[in-house]
């Protein structure tokens, strides 16, 4: 495994792109979760609980990862510039004469992934953790409510699986990442219809939907209650565990396609 990674180390260290994302973010994402943790306790007070703080423990944990799962796109489209790389510069094949097995290859790619994940999620709980320690005033303690990291956790995997699979099967750089673009928009536009149409429950079901309901929005409980005690209406959201395991098998089913995709498929 430390070769695996080493080779893909001295491949990456040197892709401008990857630096250039990871800058984005590292700044951006910190401002994000100020602004919305700003949009919220200045916009939205008729919803909020009583003792709802903001950027104070437990509650800046649902608005770090809420905040932070807007870039996910962004990191997305740096999964498929990683993968779409090796077929445009021939690496997979090379990886294989040089003598790394099919699998091996292969499984360097989840490593990648897997580094990349590992890296926006400690990110993102060291954010949060700033942001509580310095706001906090109650005796609320850091680890309540950072669950919500580990779920920001599996969505970033989620959204590198899809860009994994759409990579191998396009293979081509811009058409990937136009694809993957698209199929957000796509996915929404389609939910919209059918929530009109009366069939929320399909929507529920669909992989980038069960995905983003990974970090809800911090107050969405409360707001869902709230509209329906004014008209009675409810969107229908999966129960958390519910959504959990779908998103788990979403994640599975995208890496095991991709992977039997390069298996079989000519490097």
């Amino acid at each position: 495994m430390k070769k695996l990674i080493r080779i893909e180390y001295l491949k990456l260290r040197k892709l401008k792109s990857l630096r250039a994302i990871f800058l984005i973010y590292a700044v951006i994402s910190p401002l994000a979760i100020y602004a919305i943790s700003s949009f919220i306790t200045n916009f939205m007070g008729p919803f909020l609980p009583k003792d709802w703080s903001a950027l104070q423990f437990p509650d800046v944990w649902p608005i770090a990862v809420y905040a932070s799962s807007y870039f996910n796109v962004m990191m997305g489209v740096l999964a498929v510039i990683v993968i779409s790389n090796e077929y445009n510069y021939k690496t997979f094949r090379q990886h294989v004469i040089d003598g790394l097995s099919i699998r091996q290859a292969i499984f360097s790619k989840f490593l990648v992934l897997l580094s990349f994940s590992l890296i926006i999620t400690l990110y993102t709980f060291i954010t949060g953790l700033i942001f509580g320690l310095v706001n906090t005033t109650s005796d609320a303690t850091v680890l309540e409510g950072v669950e919500s990291i580990a779920y920001y956790f599996l969505q970033t995997l989620c959204y590198f699986s899809f860009a994994f699979f759409l990579t191998v099967l396009l293979r081509k750089t811009a058409v990937s990442i136009t694809i993957f673009i698209l199929s957000f928009i796509s996915e929404t536009i389609l939910g919209l219809i059918l929530a009109y149409g009366g069939f929320q429950l399909i929507y529920a079901f669909m992989p980038l939907n069960a995905f983003s309901k990974l970090t809800p929005f911090p107050i969405l409980k409360e707001m869902i209650a709230a509209g329906q005690e004014r008209s009675g209406n409810v969107p229908y959201i999966l129960d958390t565990p519910i959504n959990f395991a779908l998103c788990l098998a979403y994640m599975l089913v995208f890496f095991l396609i991709a992977y039997f995709t390069l298996k079989k498929r000519d490097l």
